[in-house]
């Protein structure tokens, strides 16, 4: 009974010191948040991105077209992913907002081009309106490269 007592003792113990904390990786190619939000946060290897929309870092000014959005956001998703010592190989999960889904088949064709061994898991909502009057938003979830 004692050596169960002391392993419960010693994982309590252990959880109680651990030292991750949530983090925020400043990212200067992208063009500012549009609100208050971080583009993203990291806990331990797993990191977190806010909604991206197809804002062009350059211009600041979001691309026409869900086909341009799409591209300009995957870019964008490209530098968050290696500001965080990841890559588009290390998402697990994504999440895309559209606002026309009868749009979804030119954001699957550009999706498939950016993933080449294998695909994420994946929710695609339509929804009533974006920020900017944006057509498509996308985020993620990813690991770091080890």
């Amino acid at each position: 009974m004692n050596k169960i007592a002391f392993i419960v003792i010693t994982i309590t113990f252990s959880s109680c010191i651990n030292t991750k904390k949530v983090v925020t990786v400043n990212h200067s190619n992208l063009p500012e948040p549009i609100g208050p939000y971080s583009h993203s946060t990291n806990y331990g290897d797993f990191i977190f991105t806010s909604g991206q929309i197809g804002i062009d870092p350059k211009t600041n000014i979001l691309k026409e077209g869900i086909k341009e959005q799409t591209i300009q956001i995957f870019e964008n998703l490209k530098i968050i992913l290696s500001d965080n010592h990841s890559d588009l190989n290390h998402i697990t999960k994504i999440t895309i907002f559209i606002t026309d889904i009868k749009q979804f088949d030119i954001v699957n064709e550009i999706y498939a081009s950016y993933f080449k061994t294998f695909y994420p898991a994946r929710s695609t909502i339509q929804v009533v309106a974006l920020p900017k009057n944006a057509s498509i938003e996308i985020e993620c979830t990813a690991v770091k490269r080890k």
